[in-house]
């Protein structure tokens, strides 16, 4: 016992603590939040643009399957507004930081934007790709096509659609872990 006690003295002398970078870390807090005011503000001016232009474009009260399809976009786009102003957090300071309940709310933050790539995302494709297709119901009967070719033009608009949704997720993942994940360590290891 007393040799472990005699050690850990050792240790403690020879030991020497990293110093921390308090102002890199408020810097990379307060640049991830302003990539987030920005991602809210693009969101919150295409969102209503996108619903305006999909109702003028399609007669929507005229065709269920443009109703369904507007709403479904709809419901992806407002969800995934709602997912980035729940993962919004105000910029920091040295003094909030040194605050453990702040702390934690900030990696929980942090870990909602995570989510919103991995899980909400997926959900948003799911809505998007469906309401597309609803859309594209009424469009290819129009074109007076097979049932068969209408299924293959399905079956590739959402397969180019889903591939490229998946691309992007990825490529968000990788700069979340490259980003994200060491701030979460490091805050929580403060």
């Amino acid at each position: 016992m007393e040799q472990d006690i005699t050690d850990w003295k050792n240790l403690w002398k020879v030991e020497k603590s990293t110093p921390i970078d308090i102002n890199g870390l408020l810097k990379h807090i307060n640049n991830l939040e302003k990539k987030g005011k920005l991602e809210r503000i693009t969101l919150l001016i295409s969102i209503p643009l996108t619903i305006i232009l999909l109702l003028t474009i399609l007669p929507v009260f005229t065709n269920i399957y443009n109703l369904i399809s507007i709403t479904l976009i709809s419901i992806g786009m407002l969800m995934i507004l709602l997912q980035t102003y729940k993962s919004k957090f105000s910029s920091t300071n040295k003094n909030m930081l040194n605050n453990q309940e702040y702390a934690e709310t900030l990696i929980s933050k942090l870990k909602e934007r995570i989510l919103t790539t991995s899980r909400y995302m997926w959900i948003y494709a799911f809505l998007l790709i469906s309401g597309l297709n609803f859309g594209y119901i009424d469009i290819l009967e129009k074109f007076n096509i097979s049932l068969i070719s209408r299924i293959i033009g399905h079956l590739i608009l959402s397969s180019a659609m889903l591939l490229l949704i998946y691309y992007l997720i990825e490529k968000r993942k990788k700069e979340n872990n490259k980003e994200i994940l060491p701030l979460i360590e490091f805050i929580d290891n403060l």
